[in-house]
């Protein structure tokens, strides 16, 4: 049964970052096609430029927009009371025009603070920083240490981007000898650096949050140097128009920066990267081909009954037992997904090492334990906290949370639950805690693998959309 609590949060991450006043419309454009828009007083809605990359947005199940700089825009807008309406263009270029010509009120779409925009647009505070980083293929080539090991080499970059502007400067000042390929401003950054995997180029110019979301996927890829010192990630306002606006946005983005609510969004969607090192992609994507098939008609029933994207009930059994069904832990816990004998009894589970009685009953019991958390809890954030329940149990976590609120953090936001958890084991503290030691630092770790094995399978497997099914009905004790 899906209760309320859990149909709600289900709802919410349907809808996560939108704006309470309305859902943004979207609309993939061309320059050709945008007429030029009100000033955002006189205008009905906000226009907002934005471009098809993976670390920007992308498309939800519902149709929707998601992602960093998305949420942005929609927190704003929700404390300005305006709709928006997202326009998808291919590049920059289309960006730059689009702010230039006043076809939208501003841009959000990971844009680097970039001095060669200063006749067209004009940048916000910082709402995260990134650094330009050379990529290479670790099991073809050998790591380039610096600018002159890269002599009569081609570093590829997207036609219109920063990059390209840094590398030109580069061989304007004394390394002539580096070629630069410049390829079309259309192309994912991510699906770029797959080509550095695949083989079919040597060398990308990337940012350093790009990078860490594609070793998740291309355990070849390997960094090696910074090709200069971080730079600003900003939205872009057109010059000279829209200073209240411009204004707005700027204090926005500072207040979210003092208050942690721009840390909370950037930890839902960057936190866990890093998590994963080489070894266990590589592990990973092998069983994958391997063994998941075994298991995924397993799944989409669990999901079918407790809600769950199937693939992020594949990710919890592969970080708990590598998709063994016979696994089993020196502290008992056993099966496709390490259930204690007690849990397995209160889900009238027989035999936990079969994966079609385990796989259900640990989605239903993760369902229980995300039912059992305060309503305040909402978003992403209650899935976080239902994981690391699960993990290290919920008596153990509301230690963690209490330890939050003691320290002026918010227990009901992972981003702060994860910042005290691993003092669940510091012994000038656990002593004074209601449940006293845990290994604190295992939930955390244990949260950020799920959320990454869970971004690989929603990348490289397709969603599940299961008929309306009954209740979860276990199989009788035999």
């Amino acid at each position: 049964m899906i209760s309320q609590a859990r149909r709600r949060w289900m709802l919410t991450m349907g809808a996560l970052g939108l704006a309470a006043c309305d859902r943004p419309s979207i609309l993939r454009s061309s320059r050709d096609s945008l007429p030029q828009v009100l000033s955002s007083e006189e205008s009905q809605e906000w226009v907002v430029a934005t471009r098809d990359e993976t670390t920007v947005h992308h498309v939800d199940p519902d149709g929707s927009l998601s992602g960093l700089d998305v949420e942005l825009v929609n927190r704003f807008a929700q404390l300005q009371n305006k709709p928006v309406r997202f326009i998808v263009l291919s590049s920059q270029a289309e960006i730059r025009w689009a702010l230039y010509s006043r076809r939208v009120h501003f841009a959000a779409a990971g844009l680097l603070e970039d001095s060669h925009w200063k006749k067209d647009a004009r940048f916000t505070a910082p709402y995260r920083r990134v650094t330009p980083q050379i990529v290479y293929n670790s099991n073809l080539q050998e790591k380039p240490d610096d600018l002159e090991d890269l002599n009569d080499q081609t570093l590829t970059c997207l036609s219109d981007s920063t990059h390209a502007e840094i590398v030109e400067e580069l061989r304007r000042h004394g390394h002539a000898r580096i070629k630069l390929q410049r390829v079309s401003s259309q192309i994912d950054p991510l699906d770029l650096l797959a080509q550095v995997e695949a083989r079919k180029i040597d060398y990308v110019v990337a940012d350093s949050h790009q990078v860490q979301l594609a070793q998740q996927y291309y355990p070849s890829l390997a960094v090696a140097f910074d090709l200069g010192p971080p730079r600003r990630l900003c939205l872009a306002f057109p010059l000279g128009r829209e200073d209240k606006l411009f204004q707005a946005a700027n204090q926005f983005i500072n207040k979210i920066s003092v208050n942690g609510e721009l840390a909370r969004m950037t930890e839902h969607y960057f936190g866990h990267l890093g998590t994963l090192n080489e070894q266990d992609v590589r592990g990973f994507l092998e069983k994958r081909v391997t063994l998941l098939p075994r298991f995924t008609d397993m799944f989409k029933h669990a999901q079918a009954m407790t809600g769950f994207d199937w693939r992020l009930l594949a990710a919890l059994a592969f970080q708990e037992s590598k998709w063994d069904p016979l696994a089993t832990s020196p502290t008992g816990v056993r099966g496709i997904m390490m259930l204690t004998a007690d849990t397995a009894d209160s889900l009238h589970v027989s035999d936990r090492l079969d994966p079609k009685q385990a796989i259900p009953a640990a989605s239903k019991y993760l369902a229980q334990l995300m039912d059992s958390l305060p309503v305040s809890i909402d978003g992403p954030d209650r899935l976080w906290l239902g994981l690391a329940a699960y993990n290290v149990g919920n008596s153990h976590l509301e230690d963690a949370r209490v330890l939050a609120q003691r320290k002026g953090l918010n227990p009901s936001r992972w981003v702060d639950v994860k910042h005290v958890l691993p003092n669940l084991a510091n012994p000038e503290v656990f002593p004074e805690l209601k449940f006293g030691y845990a290994r604190g630092n295992e939930p955390v770790n244990f949260v950020d693998s799920v959320r990454s094995y869970y971004k690989i399978l929603q990348r490289f497997e397709a969603e599940y959309h299961p008929p309306l099914t009954s209740d979860f009905s276990p199989q009788p004790r035999k």
